[in-house]
């Protein structure tokens, strides 16, 4: 019930920010906007974590948000936890994001944003992984002197899926710092909590991340990045258990025309519980075209 109310704040402080940018000076406000469609391969699908596959954290998008994993669990309560599936582990999906967000200015080095997405995900094989995310996003954006932008967001997200036990809706927090260190050159931190209630106490749980990623402008039109993502949750059931995962990422987005974009990415990720035995590897390549405004 914690996570409708705050849910219920999230939507409420939105919706106040809404009527705040629509009263706004136009020349004040801007609009968000980003839609792709990406293809993935993983190597060993396991599908605990299938809504945060992949490193990609915070590189697409207004200012991103984390995408890793893969574990699944099966059975309930005091049954064993696997760390893959019967069927053979590799498989490929097509995964369709588009967010629209809006933003205005309420001072000269701050502005307050506000922004719905909506991400969709289809398996080949492993349909019981198929979902459909929404999320909206309320925060703030805040430039401290010339090198360094902070942004603060409360995030509410509801979770569909093939398999009706994951079914749920969250709650949560995002804290991101970016530094631009040269005009070719940006590290970016990012934090992220999340309370996460599902439809069976097994896959309700709550997850903190922490990331940092550096992107570098290689060519006029061409951005190679390196990112690190760790990640860890804490499920209600079976009592006391402990997901981690370790994601390393190598990524190239292109310009191939105004507002097009071509990315390719790799992520080594390395899942482990506190099960005796569950410790998995997942390689995952992922190509996708992009639309950002």
């Amino acid at each position: 019930m914690r996570s409708h109310r705050v849910l219920n704040t999230v939507v409420i402080l939105g919706m106040v920010l809404f009527i705040y940018f629509i009263f706004a000076p136009a020349s004040r406000a801007g609009v968000l906007y980003d839609a792709e469609a990406k293809i993935i391969y993983e190597d060993n699908v396991v599908g605990l974590l299938s809504d945060k596959r992949g490193g990609a954290a915070g590189m697409t998008g207004a200012m991103g948000a984390g995408m890793i994993g893969a574990m699944t669990m099966t059975g309930g309560p005091g049954q064993k936890y696997t760390g893959s599936s019967s069927q053979s582990s590799g498989d490929a999906s097509l995964d369709i994001f588009a967010d629209l967000g809006i933003s205005t200015d309420v001072a000269s080095d701050t502005s307050l944003f506000l922004l719905g997405s909506v991400e969709h995900t289809s398996y080949s094989r492993f349909t019981e992984f198929d979902s459909t995310i929404g999320n909206a996003s309320a925060g703030v954006i805040k430039s401290l002197g010339d090198i360094f932008l902070a942004r603060v967001a409360a995030n509410g997200r509801i979770k569909g899926y093939n398999n009706s036990a994951r079914n749920s809706s969250a709650y949560g927090g995002t804290f991101t710092l970016k530094e631009k260190l040269d005009p070719a050159f940006w590290l970016k931190e990012i934090y992220e909590y999340e309370k996460n209630d599902a439809s069976s106490a097994i896959f309700t749980y709550r997850g903190n991340s922490v990331s940092i990623w550096a992107g570098y402008l290689a060519t006029p039109k061409s951005t190679v990045l390196l990112g690190y993502n760790y990640l860890v949750r804490d499920y209600d059931q079976p009592s006391g258990f402990r997901v981690t995962a370790n994601t390393v990422s190598l990524g190239l987005q292109h310009e191939i025309g105004k507002k097009w974009f071509i990315d390719g990415q790799y992520d080594r990720q390395m899942s482990n519980s506190n099960v005796a035995g569950t410790y998995t590897t997942d390689n995952i390549v992922s190509v996708g075209l992009r639309y950002s405004y």
